[in-house]
């Protein structure tokens, strides 16, 4: 998968950060699924008064609406401003801090920064967490008030390879931003303008508080909404409109008492109209030893019962996963391959081998065995489609019906739901599908889980509550992810991404209350570019 180079972010650029290192096991699961936006409940976009135009000069990058929502399950460390110039260093995440004030607070990652560009790269703790997520500790120092840290990124970037000051962009078209996270304090959106717009304000920037959410929730504030703290009593004003024009970064601020120590996830950041793609609920990062498997679902799931699906762990070399479900034919839990070539995209699935036994052509027993799992390259080509190209793979629950075609549906009821282990380099989703007839009704708009991407290998263990349809669905057929179990024909791993060329390897999958986390890691490798 190509990747641009990253560049070290300047430490001038990102307040001297420095953050403690210590690791998390999974994530607090939180069942509490807030209500959906709607737009209309916000205020309008306003846009910026000709009063406070901003004088156009060398180091200012011109208007742009090409930012691209953010969603840290799909693992990707840079943010598409839109903004960028040619340094490239737009849109990466950076940490802060007040230790150059003081103040001793820090903000503690679930793993390492850095990657062999950057040291203080957030792509671990992004690939991680699904998001960049970590814990606050708030420690006072020598601080005359209260401690802070806190994350943003740069909008357009630095200004050049031998001048790193981060340079301002026109960002009125954004007409705000959206944001998803999950929080154990409120906290703080600040606007970030140049040090010499800064300091002519008494480093009053515009900012919105945010309240605190431990289950996740999106807001969407407009640039209208930024206002300067009341304490500020100086003569120049600048107002969110006005700031929006000069633009340098957004900084997400965790500021209180000292002593605070909390955990917060932010999983997607846009602009006003953006996050529509946003999962809920967020996942908060818990403290203590860790799990090299699953990073981010607790790994001891409720025990449940009528279940008869035996885990496959694709290091054994069984063709056939054992569903528990067979209807008679043993025509359940052969691994097959689909793609969108139907719809008019030219993806296929590379395989390191040649598919096919002395029964099938298509069967997958020298893919297994070959590599310890299903493994192989998504080769996405979107071809004439006017969307995202795709291909999966998938198995019946029951299998085909006697007289053969269609796939039979089961009650899966008492799986609970789905352990999975596998590497992938782009983020895949889970889908249930319902049989022939309950597709077509729903426009093959199937409950889902969102996994992340992940290269190291990682373990999940997602309950059928959280399968949901897609957010595009406006159909009349509606399935729950436990409506979809008890009428479930097969479930299918499917990668759906911008073209190119993405590895996976899925090592085991099980009921919710299975043994994935037994499967033996594998790492993919990543290509230096």
């Amino acid at each position: 998968m190509n990747k641009t180079k990253k560049k070290n972010i300047s430490k001038k650029a990102i307040f001297a950060a420095t953050a403690a290192s210590m690791l998390f096991t999974g994530c607090g699961c939180l069942d509490d699924v807030l209500n959906p936006h709607d737009p209309a409940d916000d205020h309008p976009i306003q846009a910026s008064s000709s009063s406070n135009h901003v004088p156009s000069s060398s180091s200012f990058a011109g208007p742009h609406d090409l930012f691209e929502t953010w969603y840290g399950y799909n693992g990707e460390p840079q943010i598409q401003t839109g903004f960028g110039n040619f340094t490239e260093t737009n849109g990466y995440w950076y940490p802060r801090d007040d230790h150059d004030e003081g103040g001793r607070s820090e903000i503690i990652w679930p793993v390492p920064m850095g990657n062999e560009y950057s040291d203080v790269a957030m792509d671990p703790i992004i690939e991680y967490c699904g998001g960049l997520c970590g814990a606050y500790s708030l420690k006072k120092g020598t601080l005359t008030y209260n401690p802070f840290v806190g994350v943003g990124f740069n909008l357009v970037g630095e200004r050049s390879d031998s001048d790193l000051t981060p340079e301002a962009a026109d960002a009125t078209s954004m007409g705000g931003v959206c944001v998803t996270y999950a929080s154990e304090m409120a906290l703080s959106l600040e606007m970030g303008l140049t040090e010499a717009a800064e300091a002519e304000i008494g480093y009053a920037v515009p900012y919105v508080n945010l309240p605190k959410s431990p289950y996740g929730t999106t807001k969407y504030i407009s640039w209208s909404e930024f206002k300067q703290p009341s304490w500020y009593k100086g003569f120049i004003k600048m107002s969110g409109d006005k700031a929006a024009q000069q633009l340098v970064s957004l900084n997400f601020k965790f500021q209180g008492a000292n002593g605070t120590l909390g955990r917060f996830n932010i999983t997607a950041v846009g602009p006003y109209d953006g996050c529509q793609a946003s999962q809920l609920p967020v996942y908060l990062p818990e403290m203590g030893n860790p799990n090299p498997v699953d990073t981010i679902i607790p790994i001891d799931p409720p025990t449940l019962t009528s279940n008869n699906f035996e885990t496959w762990f694709g290091y054994t070399g069984e063709a056939q996963i054992n569903t528990g479900y067979d209807n008679g034919t043993e025509t359940s839990g052969y691994w097959f391959s689909y793609s969108d070539d139907a719809d008019g995209g030219a993806s296929t699935i590379r395989w390191p081998v040649t598919p096919g036994n002395d029964y099938s052509p298509d069967a997958m027993d020298p893919i297994i065995a070959e590599c310890n799992g299903l493994c192989g390259t998504a080769i996405l080509d979107a071809g004439s489609l006017t969307y995202h190209p795709f291909v999966g793979v998938g198995f019946a629950l029951a299998g085909e019906t006697i007289d053969g075609g269609e796939l039979e549906t089961v009650n899966a009821s008492g799986m609970g739901g789905v352990c999975i282990t596998y590497t992938s380099e782009v983020a895949p989703s889970l889908e249930m599908s319902l049989g022939e007839k309950n597709d077509v009704d729903i426009g093959f708009a199937y409950p889902a889980a969102m996994l992340p991407k992940s290269s190291a290998g990682t373990t999940k263990f997602i309950p059928w509550s959280s399968f949901k349809q897609p957010s595009w669905y406006k159909g009349d057929v509606k399935f729950t992810g436990e409506q979809a179990a008890k009428t479930l024909a097969a479930l299918k791993f499917k990668m759906q991404a911008h073209p190119g060329s993405y590895r996976f390897n899925i090592q085991a999958i099980g009921p919710y209350d299975g043994t994935c986390s037994g499967a033996p890691s594998v790492t993919i490798n990543k290509k230096r570019h």
